[in-house]
């Protein structure tokens, strides 16, 4: 085959393409006249060829389209593939969106002018449109319901979330979206929530549980529904419920212990002095001048004030508990707080030779009940005071930092004395009428005291000790 007919064949193919293109084709040259046209192009404009060629697109154009189609063709003859979307009447046809392609034709490498294809995706467009209008609608939805919500794929990586995610999280959609929970969530305990969700997604069924999401300090009540294309994910803050079972629990505890009470330390001294009253009435009158007569007043005497003592501190739990006679919290000068209690022990101190090192910076304030505070470390300083070792002189040290982590203030109390077990003593360290030690004679007030007031400022406790070594309670204020 020789080349003038092979290049008949390939004319004679590009006008088949050309013409029987389903698209709309058309030729221009630089100022935009028409210079070919194909079959689709002049059915849509309802003329014959003749009526088409020469003349410039923007005949058949509305006025405000035409400027649109002479920029991209000017940008097209500087040598530029362009394609664009726009919607459009053309000749006065039906409205139709259609999707442009302008393609240069370089000749000796100079552009001799561009082919346009139209392809109409009118269709295609109202179905985005449609599409778009419901993912708007849900949105409206997600956002207006008063859960978090967020969409997790099966490689748990964030698909959407709404405005109640980021607020609770403490997190924006740019940090979220389009990572994995444990990209966002780095070195943070997810056990619960991992073993949840992926219980739902292997089962098919949906899960409901608590977790505790502990950069904010929250509980939250998560439901997760599985789907082919991952998990839809609910959860509300329900810190305040969970604190509310909490001290429920704490309050159905203290009913435990003062039934404790009750039953124990007020019945036997109260059974005490019932037997002793009847032992005296019994008495002839010359038998009440013997030492005998005296023992039993004597007993008596002591069971009487063993009574008064228990009734003592059901009042002070009582008092501390309801916060009779306390004022509203405050920012309180921890140094000042602490050395009034150093001063109301120094006589202590001084009689066992005991040194107290406070390292409190002088405009460190905590909020709190001034007190409460003065409770809590003139337990722990007298208790440090009345445990301290035989063998060595007492030292106490009081220091004060940055909580770490989150906001508030840590105080520690260490001493050198004579320590006890807290493996031992377990979970009733700061339980009422627990004792550790034998000697010196105490009635296991103090710590429960010391705790239930650190907790009403909304702080806690904890203790370590080591017998024979010494005690460091830890103290985190707000």
């Amino acid at each position: 085959m020789n080349i003038d007919m092979q290049l008949v064949e390939n004319e004679q193919r590009f006008r088949s393409l050309f013409e029987n293109n389903p698209d709309l084709v058309l030729f221009q040259n630089q100022t935009g006249v028409i210079l070919d046209a194909n079959q689709a192009f002049l059915e849509v404009v309802h003329r014959p060829k003749e009526a088409v060629l020469h003349r410039p697109f923007s005949d058949f154009l509305p006025p405000d389209k035409a400027p649109l189609f002479a920029e991209k063709l000017a940008e097209a003859f500087r040598g530029h593939k362009v394609e664009f979307e726009v919607e459009v009447k053309i000749n006065g046809s039906e409205p139709r969106v259609l999707n442009v392609t302008k393609v240069p034709l370089r000749v000796e490498e100079k552009v001799a002018g561009v082919h346009m294809v139209a392809k109409d995706i009118t269709v295609e467009a109202a179905s985005r449109s449609i599409i778009a209008q419901q993912a708007r609608r849900l949105n409206t939805i997600f956002e207006s319901i008063t859960d978090a919500f967020f969409l997790l794929d099966r490689r748990w990586t964030f698909n959407f979330v709404n405005s109640e995610v980021e607020r609770l999280l403490g997190m924006s959609r740019q940090q979220l979206l389009g990572n994995t929970a444990w990209q966002v969530f780095t070195g943070q305990n997810l056990d619960e929530f991992y073993q949840q969700c992926r219980l739902a997604m292997a089962s098919g069924n949906a899960v409901h549980f608590q977790a505790f999401f502990e950069p904010r300090q929250l509980w939250l009540e998560v439901k997760a529904f599985p789907s082919e294309e991952g998990l839809s994910v609910y959860f509300t803050d329900v810190t305040d419920k969970v604190k509310a079972h909490q001290e429920l629990y704490r309050q159905n505890t203290d009913l435990q212990q003062f039934a404790y009470i009750v039953s124990h330390n007020l019945r036997a001294p109260l059974a005490n002095m019932l037997g002793l009253v009847d032992l005296l009435v019994g008495q002839e009158r010359e038998q009440r001048q013997t030492p005998e007569y005296e023992q039993l007043l004597h007993h008596l005497l002591l069971n009487t004030r063993q009574l008064d003592t228990v009734l003592h501190d059901m009042n002070t739990i009582l008092t501390v508990r309801d916060k009779q006679g306390v004022s509203e919290p405050e920012q309180v000068p921890l140094a000042e707080v602490v050395r009034q209690v150093v001063d109301s022990l120094r006589d202590s101190l001084d009689e066992c030779g005991g040194e107290i090192h406070a390292e409190i910076p002088a405009k460190l304030c905590v909020r709190g009940i001034r007190a409460y505070l003065y409770s809590v470390f003139f337990n722990l300083l007298s208790n440090a005071i009345k445990y301290r070792s035989e063998q060595r002189p007492l030292r106490i040290t009081i220091t004060a930092t940055p909580s770490q982590p989150g906001p508030g203030t840590q105080v520690e109390v260490a001493d050198n004395g004579s320590g006890f077990d807290t493996q031992k003593a377990g979970a009733d360290v700061f339980k009422l009428y627990k004792r550790f030690h034998t000697q010196p004679e105490g009635r296991g007030l103090g710590l429960y005291l010391v705790k239930t007031h650190v907790e009403a400022m909304g702080g806690r406790i904890t203790v370590h000790s080591t017998v024979n070594v010494g005690t460091r309670f830890l103290v985190h204020l707000s």
